[in-house]
């Protein structure tokens, strides 16, 4: 089994559907013995896990949610909020 492209194969379906990098989140092992089938023995899904995990966090798409998140807050106010909830603490 060539490890980088079922890696690759894998990171291309979870990011590509929300249902399954949600249950890439809560269960990983699952999903991944759901995606690559009886072709891979426990050592390689652990490594196929590994590999997906550091590729999600270390990606173009790492901390893309909080990026949103931020960007979203300061068009509704929350960085206003923010600053109140700073000046309270004062």
């Amino acid at each position: 089994m060539d490890i980088k492209a079922e890696v690759e194969k894998i990171i291309k379906k979870i990011t590509g559907d929300k249902d399954l990098t949600d249950k890439f989140k809560k269960d990983p092992e699952g999903t991944v013995r759901g995606l690559v089938g009886d072709k891979a023995d426990n050592e390689t899904v652990k490594k196929l896990i590994d590999a997906v995990k550091k590729a999600l966090s270390s990606g173009p798409l790492s901390g893309i949610t909080d990026k949103i998140t931020g960007a979203l807050g300061g068009i509704f106010g929350k960085k206003d909020d923010d600053k109140k909830e700073e000046k309270k603490d004062e």
